[in-house]
């Protein structure tokens, strides 16, 4: 294999590494990944230490102090987190008016795309989106039939193709995902709607003219479709969110209660010379001492792991208009 082969699949590898850190993973089994690779740590910082963490519990006390501190931060960390969750989620609790207007919105929105689909909407997002996707194919192959077979033409066609290879490929991920599931939300963000508004609309200003008005008709058809689903994904990502910030915080305050359980049992309970012993080398009391951390510190990687995840559908889904603010989403780059 080639040099640059070589490159070209350790990127890939990385690159596929770093998207199921950040989105794909489930956040449990990353939260996991993390938690093994501190307690991995510990252990070999421990080993490798020339002072045995006996001699140095024996001469000060360190692993109270730890242990102390990390009680403080699991009751600080775990009331802060919930605290903003509920200051985010706070606005369910508007007044009538408020929840009326924004049923009146919602439907409004839904009456706009039910006149685009010529049907009632779908109630589950993915679905929502699928059917907003299966639109746009037909309007696209529908766009396709009517441009001449010339230069321009063939521009828009082969548009039109590109599109439909990206909708078909979302779409039927879309199929079998259900309500605010991830997967939903996730195939959504594989659809590249801001370069597909800026290129439709480039060829409707730059060849508008070289197209017959029946083209030019089911161009502007086309386009009308394509801008409903930006404010409809950024919905179903404001909804997502809702349900994930709620998930956090029972995720947090259920894996706190047994982190600061064991936490304290183990700073009043356990003295350093009832722990003897070592195996393959490995000091129980090392890894007696680096579980019980990494149990404690488990609340705060699931609150990384899904942070990462939030954070990062945010940064792909930062506009609904169609700014491309991303390289990987510009394919001239």
């Amino acid at each position: 294999m080639s040099d640059g082969a070589t490159q070209t699949a350790r990127t890939d590898g990385q690159t596929r590494l770093r998207r199921w850190l950040l989105l794909d993973g489930n956040r449990w089994t990353v939260a996991g990944l993390l938690a093994g690779c501190v307690f991995a740590f510990l252990l070999v910082a421990g080993t490798v230490d020339p002072s045995p963490l006996g001699d140095g519990m024996r001469r000060a006390d360190p692993v109270d102090t730890a242990f102390s501190g990390l009680i403080t931060g699991i009751i600080t960390g775990v009331t802060l987190v919930v605290t903003i969750d509920q200051l985010v989620l706070s606005k369910q609790l508007g007044s009538l008016s408020d929840h009326r207007g924004r049923l009146d919105d919602a439907l409004e929105f839904r009456r706009d795309v039910e006149r685009l689909l010529g049907d009632v909407s779908p109630s589950e997002p993915a679905q929502f989106l699928r059917a907003l996707l299966a639109e746009t194919d037909a309007r696209a192959a529908t766009l396709r039939e009517v441009v001449d077979d010339d230069s321009v033409g063939r521009q828009v066609a082969a548009f039109t193709v590109e599109h439909d290879a990206n909708t078909d490929t979302v779409a039927d991920r879309l199929t079998d995902a259900r309500y605010l599931e991830f997967s939903a939300l996730r195939a959504a963000l594989d659809y590249n709607y801001a370069y597909r508004v800026h290129e439709a609309r480039r060829l409707e200003r730059e060849h508008g003219d070289a197209l017959s008005a029946e083209a030019r008709d089911a161009l502007r058809a086309f386009i009308d479709a394509l801008t409903f689903f930006g404010p409809a994904r950024e919905h179903v990502r404001g909804l997502y969110f809702q349900n994930e910030l709620v998930r956090l915080s029972r995720v947090m305050l259920s894996t706190a209660v047994p982190a600061l359980a064991v936490t304290i049992g183990v700073l009043l309970f356990v003295d350093s010379g009832d722990v003897t012993g070592a195996t393959l080398g490995v000091s129980h009391l090392l890894v007696l001492v680096a579980a019980t951390i990494t149990l404690a510190v488990t609340p705060f990687l699931l609150l990384v792991s899904y942070v990462l995840r939030i954070v990062t559908i945010t940064q792909r889904t930062l506009t609904t208009g169609p700014f491309i603010l991303r390289s990987a989403d510009d394919p001239d780059e």
